[in-house]
Order: C-alpha cells, then structure tokens, then sequence
C-alpha cells in the first residue's frame, strides 16, 4: 500500500473545505456552528449528521460515522486510504509524489489497472461504432432512433464486433494482461478453461460510469433477435450494480440545482431527454430499483419523478420503489405516459416541451396507488370493492405524518371512490387518522350499508309477499348489481322463479351467520312503510336504478378525463355516446 508522508496529506486536506465537498453529496442546512443533514450512511428521518467547518470534520450521532476528508471520501466513494488520497489529489489539482509500496498490497494498482482497461474498452468499441464499415448497421439503428453524433460522442456509445476475441487482441495490443481483461468482465473463460474470448460481441454498447464520471461497466444491447436482448458487465471490484444509476455523472448537477431527479428504467429513456435537455434525469437500468440507488439519489436531492414504462411491469416497479423512496423521506411523484410509450418514444413523438409539460402535471404517488388499487380491482360497484381499495391505499396513508394532510386525502378518496355511507367513510377516516393500515375486517359488513332505495324495496317485498308477484317481473339481475343487498336480491329472484314466496325468515336461514343476516335484522328494526302499493315498490325500483346509472356516470366522466389527458379521441368519442344514453335513461326513469 503507497506511503504517503504527512505534510502531503496536510497540504491536501488544508486545500479542501470539507463542508462544499460533503454538499456535492448530502443537501446541508446550516444550524447554529454545524451544518446538519440526514445521514447518508444510515436510514434516519430527523438530522444527526454534523459538519464543523471550523474543524473541518464530520460527525453523525446516529451510527457513530465520523472523521475528515478523505474518511468521507472513502465511505461515499467505497475505496481505501490510498485511493481516497488519490482521488482527492487529481481533483483538486495537488501533485503527488512517487512513493514505495509495499510487496504484499496492491490493491490501488489493480484498481487503476482494471479502470485503464475499461477506458480503452470505450475507446475500442466508440470507434468501431463511428469509424468502421462493421458499425453502420448500429449506427443506423441509432440514427433511426434519434440518437444523434454528438451525443453518441458526448455519451461514448460504441459497437462490439460480432468477432469471438477482436477487443482482446487490441487490449493485449496496448499491454493490458487477459487477467485484468477477465477482472473487469469485457472477456470470458471457455468452459474447460483454454480460451478466451469477448464477453460481448455483435451488440451496440452504452458506457456505465460511477459519479466521477469513471467507466466501470457495459450494458450491450443486440442487435435484430438476439437474445438476450441486453447483456450487462458482471459485478466486479469496479461495478456493483446496485450501487450505482446510469447518467448519474452527466446529470447531477442539474439534479443539485432543481432539487428534483426524474428516474426513468433503461439507456434510450434516459439518453433521448437528456439529448434533449432533459439534465436531471437518471436511470435504473431496469426496474429492480434498490435501496442502495435510493441512498445514493438522495446524496443530490430528495425530490423524485418517477417515469418507468406505462406497461404492466413499469407500473408494479414504480409501485415497489415507493417503500424505498419513503423510507429515505423522498418526496415522490408520478409520471405516468400514453400506454404503449416509454419515455424515449414519447420525446421523439410528441416533442421535449410537451415532456416538460407532462412533469408539471405529475401525480403525488397516494393518488398514483388509488388509481392503480381502483383499476386492479376492476368492479367497483359493491362497498366491499372499495373497501378493498382503500386497504391498499392506507398503508401509504399511514406514512403521512400530518393529521390534517391524511384526512384531506380521505375526503380526495372518498369522493373519487362515490363513498356516500356516513359509516364507510367514518371507518375510512378514522383508519387514516390512527394511521392504521387497513380497515378492520368485522365493522365491514355492517359498514358497507344498504341504500335507502333497496332497503325500502326489500323492506315492502318482504312485508307483503302478495307485490312479489308484480314487482319482480320488472326486475333484472343488473337493478341490483354491486348493492349490499346483491345476494338478497339474488335469492328472492332464484325462488321466485321456482314459484316460491319469500319471507324474512327464510333468508335468515339462508343467511345464517353471513354479512347478509345483519342487514337482514337492520330492516326488520326499521319501521315499514305504511304505503304498500306497487307504485311505491315500483318507485324505490327506480331509485336503486338512477344510483346505479349515475355511478355509471361518474365512472364515464373520470374516462373522459383521463382520456382527455392523453389526447385519446377515438375513446373521446365513444365515451361521450356512452354518456349521452346514460342521460337519456336518467331523463327516462325521472318521468316515472
């Protein structure tokens, strides 16, 4: 390991003020003689990591982490003593001197070796990609995806050659040994070990760098079928994957200097914005976000836009990242896009100002979880449905520490759920306020009440038999579809059809023990109504059916909506016929 003396090591240290380079990393605020920030070593939500600027030293009272300069550098970095030494000297311009090494440590030196390599690597396959007939078609491809030279420049972009060992011919060329080659995965070992042979051939190559701007991995993307369609570096001593964001180097300033970061999945979403002036974005490099990306964001910011992929996957990945982005106390949003298109694809259609337009109108990730529980849950007709909605969306609810800000998005849900029972929405708020993460399971079947218009049916069918006769001919399956009393409904109509009467009794012995039997008792506590004429029934028939069209409604017009947003007017036009027949029968059954 390199010696170095200490009048070098205090000649760097006193040339850094520790409290503007620990702020590249954490974001401080100055309290009193320290500047304080949460600690970017362990998960906290209240402060304890301490910068004297006086003493040139940090603290953290949470996990005990502390000491100067280069302590810090090593920890954010994860690199030794020398390296750190290193590191901070090449940055901030302070020669060092030739020092010994010792015979049994040369881990600095592997390290610089393996960096060497990688860096030709980049050179190699850059200009494969610019300068060779073997890269046309790669630089065709990504001509035709809007790529354009100077980014291919700016971001390195290069091509592997389909051929089984040219990159490691060329790097034993300029001296690089096989071993370090294998090191840094740019070749492979055959199975029974006697050759070797270019870890990726035929595909186009995005440089992976660290924060520095260092190359430490590959991501190869094929071309045509091949599978698999993205091949990465393997972990190694440079490149941990979990460890680090794609474009973080090129866009961490402009992350610093809007305190706010957009992730997005793969290389093309994050290199068509930025091309575009996109320049606080990052990517995942797929959709397995990990606790230590989040920390190492957080290093730069506590403000993120999600924008992974509107499909499937992209919506459960963003789903996943919001546990972790809450547990570092990010403020989180969510920009969903048109199906079908990423953000590569968007940019190129629509153009960069209507990007810019759509991250104005993100989304707070509490309504982003209740529009994806609503459409998971699919029927939402039935109080039982949107109670199961609401138990996705509470855990998250819980996690708002503000009293006043939860019961706010209460009333949000509720509304936008059509929650009308006073004890629905009383459990609803009481769950949110005592930050509980579900609704209990027992008050359920008595909170998700009946209607007065089906209570009042049920009510004068089973009072007098003699209006089943009448009444039920007129019903339909769909008058009580999505009600409390659904399955009542269900078996008054089954045995009807077998030529039977219902009573109340008969349904507390179908009922027994069930949800049902609870609402069965709560109308015969009732008082009936006195009127028992078949108009009255045939008129608490029509109500149970204008709640169910303007339920119906009210789902039409949050469509509209969404389909306004996307510019959908082939949905647009559909939705709007719906809309219109569910206003003439609302017309209809108010002349009844």
């Amino acid at each position: 390991m390199p010696f170095y003396p200490d009048h070098v090591l205090d000649e760097i240290r006193n040339s850094i003020d520790i409290v503007p380079f620990i702020s590249e990393h954490v974001a401080l605020k100055k309290r009193g003689r320290n500047h304080v920030a949460c600690c970017p070593f362990h998960n906290e939500k209240t402060p304890s990591f301490n910068v004297n600027a006086e003493k040139q030293i940090f603290m953290c009272f949470g996990c005990g982490v502390g000491g100067d300069v280069f302590k810090f550098a090593m920890l954010v970095e994860h690199v030794t003593f020398p390296e750190a030494v290193r590191l901070l000297a090449e940055r901030y311009g302070i020669p060092l001197p030739q020092v010994a090494r010792t015979e049994d440590a040369s881990s600095g030196a592997d390290l610089e070796a393996l960096r060497a390599a990688m860096a030709d690597a980049v050179t190699f396959y850059h200009h494969i990609l610019v300068d060779t007939a073997e890269g046309k078609g790669a630089l065709a491809y990504l001509e035709g995806r809007g790529v354009t030279r100077q980014t291919m420049g700016r971001f390195q972009l290069g091509y592997s050659p389909a051929g089984g060992d040219v990159l490691l011919e060329w790097l034993r060329k300029k001296g690089h040994t096989p071993q370090t080659l294998e090191d840094c995965g740019l070749i492979k070992r055959s199975e029974d070990g006697r050759r070797q042979y270019d870890a990726f051939r035929g595909r186009i190559m995005f440089p992976i760098t660290d924060a520095r701007g260092r190359v430490i991995a590959f991501g190869g993307r094929a071309m045509g079928e091949a599978q698999p369609k993205y091949l990465n570096s393997p972990e190694t001593r440079l490149y941990n994957k979990s460890r680090n964001l794609f474009g973080l180097s090129f866009s961490r300033e402009g992350i610093k200097s809007s305190d706010l970061a957009i992730l997005v999945e793969g290389y093309m979403d994050f290199l068509i914005p930025y091309q575009f002036g996109i320049n606080n974005i990052v990517a995942s490099l797929g959709t397995s976000l990990t606790a230590q990306q989040v920390k190492l964001l957080g290093r730069y910011t506590r403000e993120v836009v999600v924008c992974y992929d509107p499909d499937s996957a992209g919506i459960a990945a963003t789903q996943r990242s919001l546990d972790l982005f809450l547990d570092e106390d990010f403020r989180v949003k969510i920009l969903q896009l048109p199906e079908g298109q990423d953000p590569d694809a968007f940019v190129r259609s629509v153009g960069v100002e209507e990007y810019r337009n759509r991250l104005r109108q993100v989304v707070s990730y509490l309504d982003f979880v209740l529009e994806t529980a609503m459409h998971s849950q699919g029927n939402l007709d039935t109080p039982r449905s949107k109670v199961q909605v609401m138990n996705q969306v509470l855990p998250y609810l819980a996690k708002l520490p503000n009293a006043v800000e939860r019961s706010e998005y209460v009333s949000r849900f509720a509304s936008r759920l059509n929650i009308e029972d006073r004890l629905l929405l009383a459990e609803v708020r009481k769950a949110a306020q005592q930050r509980n993460r579900r609704l209990p399971d027992e008050p359920v079947a008595v909170v998700t009440s009946m209607k007065r218009g089906e209570r009042r049916l049920l009510q004068l069918l089973l009072a007098n038999p003699s209006l089943q006769a009448q009444i039920l001919p007129l019903c339909s399956s769909q008058d009580f579809h999505g009600l409390a009393t659904e399955r009542i409904f269900a078996a008054i109509q089954e045995r009807f059809r077998k030529s039977a009467v219902t009573t109340f009794e008969d349904l507390h012995r179908q009922f027994a023990g069930e949800a049902e039997q609870a609402l069965l008792a709560q109308m015969q506590m009732e008082e009936v109504p006195e009127d028992h004429s078949p108009d009255t029934a045939e008129s608490a028939l029509n109500a149970i059916r204008k709640i169910r069209l303007d339920s119906y409604k009210q789902e039409i017009q949050s469509k509209i909506a969404e389909a306004s947003q996307r510019s959908d007017d082939e949905m647009l036009a559909r939705l709007m016929e719906q809309r219109i027949q569910v206003d003439r029968d609302l017309i209809s059954l108010s002349r009844k």
